[in-house]
């Protein structure tokens, strides 16, 4: 996530006419003899003249600190409030205090002031804008480029509030000079998401849309935020949109079938889920989600045998597939419950009926254990799977092994 930021000419560009007011020349004046000092340091650095590099910049700093005193006084003074010239020394100002970490402790909101600065010159007169954009796109594609690098690391060290502040700013900042960097808002979409700020996530993805910044993964992103915001009628419109204009994206089918789960509807894709999973054939999930859902006891589909052909699939594809182990074994646990429960619930003289369920109940038992030995094989420090073959060793009579799962 990276951007290179721009080398910049940062004197000012040539041609700018004397202001009348004497704090507007003295901010100039200021302003350029920091602009020598910089130069200077910058010429002894590539000599690894570090120390003397250092003093130059200090140096500079005392200038940027009267050239910003300056121009403070000037853009407060009624005579040249309105000045877009004036206006414009301040951003240049308030850029090199926000660039360079020698001057940030002038002003810690140094970038926002200046980009505020330039878009105040834009209102004041046109004009002169436009006969400066060159230069002052420079200075805000600058500024937006550090706000984006400013992103990433906030995003690498998993501080996902300032990422998406920082991103979102780039984003604005290219704004201001009619540009859309939707990379950078793409950045802080995720970067909210990341934060758990959902509403946001809605916005910036939204308005990438709108920007005509369309991916498969936009759509996708959007439905889990809306998930997650418990809008329903907006995830089931967003998926089904990208499911039109991505057909075959896999993500996207993914968050098709979870948006039908999560809304108890997951019968009026089952065909298509069923086709689905023979297309891609290799892939072992999409039956496993047949599986899991044929599963499910609350849903109108709840089959057993459907379940556990369907989780076969899956471990026929991969025969490691843990989670296919665990839900069959779980399933016939379940069902073996359900019957003990039953048989416990009987009168005591209903030996005969107590029998046969007991006896239905071991069956279950004897189904599940080689799915759940399998499962504690290929996941032996999951104690809740060691624990549940550990109760089924002991309701067949297998106590040797149980015993030896307390070693």
């Amino acid at each position: 996530m990276k951007k290179l930021v721009l080398v910049l000419a940062l004197g000012f560009i040539g041609h700018l006419a004397i202001a009348q007011n004497l704090q507007v020349q003295n901010a100039y004046n200021h302003n350029k003899s920091a602009q020598q000092y910089i130069e200077q340091a910058e010429v002894l650095r590539t000599q690894n003249r570090i120390e003397k590099a250092d003093k130059q910049m200090k140096s500079a700093k005392a200038y940027i600190q009267k050239a910003k005193e300056a121009i403070d006084a000037s853009v407060a003074n009624e005579q040249t409030m309105n000045d877009a010239k004036a206006w414009h020394y301040y951003g240049v100002i308030y850029y090199k205090i926000g660039i360079y970490p020698e001057f940030s402790d002038l002003d810690q909101d140094a970038f926002q002031k200046s980009l505020d600065a330039f878009s105040k010159v834009k209102t004041l007169n046109q004009k002169y804008y436009e006969d400066n954009i060159a230069e002052i796109s420079q200075y805000i594609k600058s500024i937006g480029s550090a706000y984006y690098d400013k992103g990433a690391n906030n995003f690498n060290e998993s501080n996902f509030v300032d990422a998406t502040t920082n991103f979102k700013k780039a984003y604005d900042a290219a704004l201001i000079i009619g540009e859309q960097d939707n990379s950078a808002l793409e950045n802080a979409a995720l970067s909210s998401m990341r934060a758990g700020d959902f509403e946001k996530s809605c916005e910036y993805y939204q308005t990438l849309l709108d920007n005509g910044y369309d991916k498969a993964g936009i759509y996708q992103n959007l439905t889990i935020a809306y998930r997650n915001l418990g809008d329903n009628d907006k995830m089931l419109e967003t998926v089904l949109k990208g499911k039109e204009k991505y057909p075959e994206d896999a993500n996207i089918i993914n968050e098709m079938i979870n948006t039908y789960i999560t809304l108890n509807r997951e019968a009026e894709i089952i065909d298509e889920l069923i086709a689905i999973a023979e297309k891609f054939n290799t892939e072992p999930v999409y039956y496993f989600i047949l599986g899991t859902i044929y599963g499910n006891s609350e849903s109108e589909l709840f089959n057993i045998d459907e379940a556990v052909s369907y989780y076969t699939k899956a471990i026929q594809i991969d025969p490691n597939y843990e989670n296919a182990y665990i839900n069959i074994g779980s399933l016939y646990i379940d069902q073996a419950a359900q019957l003990y429960n039953k048989a416990n619930d009987l009168p005591i003289e209903m030996v005969k009926e107590y029998d046969q369920l007991i006896s239905e109940a071991k069956s279950y038992d004897e189904k599940a254990l080689p799915y759940v030995e399998k499962s504690y094989e290929l996941l032996p420090d999951d104690e809740a799977i060691k624990q549940a073959l550990k109760t089924l060793y002991n309701r067949l009579k297998m106590t040797d092994k149980a015993a030896e799962l307390n070693k």
